[in-house]
């Protein structure tokens, strides 16, 4: 976690994502990497979340091995690719991952995957513009269906851009700032 996401709920919820990991080496008992006081063997694939993968994924021992391999999350494997080429709009990001966004970001860092950037770069393009489009109509039905898929970072846009609108329809109306008269008598001199 960098310094300036260290406060960030956000940030922190995003790194409690699990990642499908192999071990390199084994771990005892009592290291207790699963949480269940299990043993983890050479090969054997299991789950950690983000915030304890990445530094035992980045760790190097003396004779230049790893502990852990990390593998891409099926959140962003082939399947999904496929669907995000497809329609990025018709996926479900809350279901998938709340945090898709910020997550997969994260994940740049970790893993060597050239065409991860470029996928979440177009997903988030795609999606967008339904958002503003939404966000500019105050109080309509009809994109509710599409805006209960959207994960945390779409949905602070999606604020943001509803309260945008908000503003700029006041400023239109002169309802936000009105100009007040001021009696120039009460002010004090020094």
């Amino acid at each position: 976690m960098e310094l300036d996401e260290y406060y960030s709920i956000d940030s922190i919820l995003a790194e409690q994502t699990k990642i499908p990991c192999t071990a390199l080496i084994d771990y005892s008992a009592e290291v207790n990497l699963m949480g269940d006081g299990q043993p983890v063997t050479r090969n054997q694939r299991f789950e950690l979340p983000y915030w304890i993968a990445k530094p035992l994924a980045q760790y190097t021992l003396p004779n230049d091995s790893s502990l852990i391999l990390i593998e891409l999350p099926k959140t962003f494997g082939t399947r999904v690719r496929n669907v995000l080429d497809a329609s990025p709009t018709n996926v479900d990001f809350r279901l998938l991952c709340p945090y898709f966004y910020l997550f997969g970001v994260k994940l740049l860092d970790l893993v060597v995957d050239d065409s991860l950037s470029k996928v979440l770069k177009e997903a988030f393009k795609e999606r967008l513009k339904d958002i503003m489009n939404y966000s500019q109509t105050l109080g309509a039905s009809s994109g509710q269906e599409f805006l209960q898929k959207l994960d945390e970072t779409e949905k602070e846009i999606y604020r943001a851009g509803q309260e945008s609108a908000l503003h700029f329809r006041q400023w239109r109306d002169r309802s936000i700032h009105q100009i007040k008269t001021v009696d120039i008598n009460s002010r004090s001199q020094t």
